[in-house]
């Protein structure tokens, strides 16, 4: 069940990016990815088992951020894919900081939230501190990585995508496991999460390969794609 559910959210949300190049341009891909950056910290609290392996809800939707950075390397520029991740980035510091202060009000007696808030809003200074390092980290990886295979071709856009994604989805689990859980679990447990969650990562990765292909035709036939592959806006 958890299996049909994952390639659902991922359709749903690779669509989703799709849609909102096509509806907003290259401003609705970038708010994509701040709103990506805050839904996925918040799916990390809850952890399930897919395929076999054990990992947390938050991969469809950090996968989701690479495919609109590549839409807008591909499309618009890497600069404007660049500034996407420095707002989701920046999002992701904002709902933390956001969290951290909600968390510190003391309830009166009418309230009825404050045991659910804390569930969701609790948050590990350092394993949020980690996973929004490995946002930058990662995604500004994968900007500069794509960049670097379009210069060399303008073809076969599913290889880069592919090759991207998969190599900086994986850097970003081997350093926020080991990161933010090294010296609480031994080596071994940190190596073994973050295999599992690049297992996942990759079936993410490939799932999103049709949509990177319909998000740039629905961002091209906008009025506002001036620029396309290989100019900066």
């Amino acid at each position: 069940m958890n299996e049909l559910l994952f390639l659902l959210a991922g359709i749903l949300g690779f669509f989703g990016v799709a849609l909102v190049g096509k509806l907003f341009g290259k401003y609705g891909l970038i708010a994509w990815v701040g709103i990506s950056a805050i839904l996925a910290n918040i799916a990390l609290t809850k952890q399930v088992t897919m395929f076999g392996v054990d990992c947390t809800l938050g991969n469809v939707m950090f996968s989701s951020t690479y495919l609109a950075t590549d839409i807008l390397s591909e499309v618009y520029g890497k600069k404007n894919a660049r500034k996407a991740v420095f707002i989701g980035g920046m999002a992701a510091i904002v709902f933390v900081g956001f969290a951290l202060l909600v968390n510190s009000f003391k309830a009166n007696q009418w309230d009825y939230a404050t045991e659910s808030l804390n569930t969701i809003l609790s948050l590990s200074i350092r394993t949020t501190t980690m996973s929004i390092i490995c946002f930058f980290i990662a995604n500004y990886a994968d900007v500069w990585l794509f960049e670097k295979f379009r210069q060399k071709s303008t073809k076969n856009l599913w290889l880069r995508n592919n090759v991207c994604t998969i190599l900086t989805n994986c850097l970003e689990n081997f350093i926020l496991c080991f990161g933010a859980f090294y010296g609480i679990y031994d080596a071994q447990y940190c190596l073994m999460i973050a295999l599992t969650s690049s297992v996942i990562e990759i079936i993410a990765a490939l799932l999103d390969t049709p949509f990177v292909y319909l998000g740039r035709r629905w961002a091209k036939e906008r009025n506002d794609a001036l620029e396309f592959a290989g100019s900066e806006a």
